[in-house]
C-alpha cells in the first residue's frame, strides 16, 4: 500500500468509525472509484504541501535570509525525502553489469563494496558488531 493509499484508509476509518460503521482493512483504488477520487485529493494536497515547502524553503536561502521569520514560517518546510541508497546503490552494480552477462556473484560482490564505500553493512537480525 501506499502512502498516499494509507492517508486514505487513514482517513475513511476515521469517518467510518465516527458514525459507527466497521473500519476498513484494505481499500483497492482499482475497485472503487470514491477511493480513486479520494487518493487523487490527497495526492493532489501533497504536491501543493510540498510547493508551499519548497518556496518557503527557498525564501530562507541566501541572500533573502530573515532569521526572525524562521520561527513562524519554517514549520511549514516539508523535509524533503532522502533518497535510499540501496535503490541506488543496487542500480549502479546493475548498470555496471555488461548487456546479457549478469553474474549474481559479482553484483554481490559489488553491491557489499558500495555499501561499505557509504559506510553501509549486510548483517543478520540482532547481530551486533
Amino acid at each position: 500500500m501506499t502512502d498516499i493509499e494509507e492517508k486514505a484508509l487513514a482517513l475513511l476509518n476515521e469517518v467510518l468509525v465516527e458514525r459507527g460503521y466497521a473500519p476498513y482493512s484494505r481499500l483497492s483504488r482499482d475497485s472503487e472509484y470514491v477511493i480513486e477520487a479520494l487518493c487523487r485529493a490527497i495526492e493532489a494536497h501533497e504536491v501543493f504541501k510540498q510547493e508551499v515547502s519548497d518556496a518557503v524553503e527557498g525564501y530562507f536561502q541566501p541572500p533573502n535570509y530573515l532569521g526572525k521569520f524562521n520561527d513562524t514560517l519554517g514549520r511549514f518546510i516539508i523535509p524533503k525525502p532522502k533518497p535510499d541508497p540501496l535503490v541506488r546503490i543496487i542500480n549502479e552494480v546493475i548498470y555496471a553489469q555488461p548487456d546479457g552477462d549478469i553474474n549474481e556473484a559479482t553484483m554481490a560482490k559489488g553491491i557489499r563494496a558500495a555499501l561499505d564505500a557509504v559506510g553501509l553493512e549486510i548483517r543478520e537480525k540482532g547481530e551486533t558488531k
